[in-house]
């Protein structure tokens, strides 16, 4: 596997956060997404590279302190990098994690593309502040002759009381989430 630093470089982008203030739609997919039958609006964005492109989406309403849902978009170009080293990364992250607060992760392949969905919790204080639930679906596409790996996710939280009702029900809903995320038609697009 190619050491590529794609999980550091979503790490630094989601630290730059706060340090913006236009919302510009550089992949140009729209202002707003659709998910779960929710309006999903474009809140941050980051190009901190000349190849690495980030988009945050929350529902109405939620800020990044609170929200319990979020889709994100991500593209990076590369001639190298492949789905399948992104997805390699993201499960050695999620490995290391697992000694700590990754309950699980699953990984599925189909023709070039994958999905990986895997639970993370926050712990302070003895207890659990939030549970996330996270789907993230990579697949390899061409931008403007260029090649690049796509990545779309979509975030799912409980805080507090809630945490352990999630837990109990996340199971039911998360199929769901999955076909609906990776049936989804982001198309990338550069200016």
């Amino acid at each position: 596997m190619k050491r590529i630093g794609f999980s550091l470089m979503m790490i630094l982008t989601c630290v730059m956060a706060f340090a913006q203030e236009e919302v510009v739609d550089y992949l140009n997919v729209g202002k707003t997404l659709k998910f779960q039958g929710k309006t999903f609006e474009l809140k941050w964005c980051s190009h901190p590279m000349e190849a690495y492109y980030i988009q945050e989406y929350l529902p109405d309403g939620y800020t990044f302190d609170d929200y319990e849902q979020m889709l994100t978009v991500t593209l990076a170009f590369s001639e190298e990098l492949t789905a399948q080293d992104a997805v390699e990364a993201k499960v050695q992250e999620l490995e290391k994690r697992k000694k700590s607060d990754c309950a699980y992760y699953y990984v599925y392949e189909k023709g070039g593309e994958y999905v990986i969905d895997f639970m993370v919790m926050d712990y302070a204080a003895g207890k659990v502040n939030f549970v996330e639930v996270d789907i993230h679906h990579y697949k390899p596409v061409t931008v403007n002759g260029k090649k690049a790996v796509q990545l779309n996710f979509y975030t799912h939280r409980a805080y507090g009381d809630d945490v352990q009702p999630f837990i109990e029900s996340f199971e039911d809903r998360i199929e769901g989430w999955i076909n609906e995320l990776t049936q989804m038609n982001i198309v990338c697009k550069m200016k």
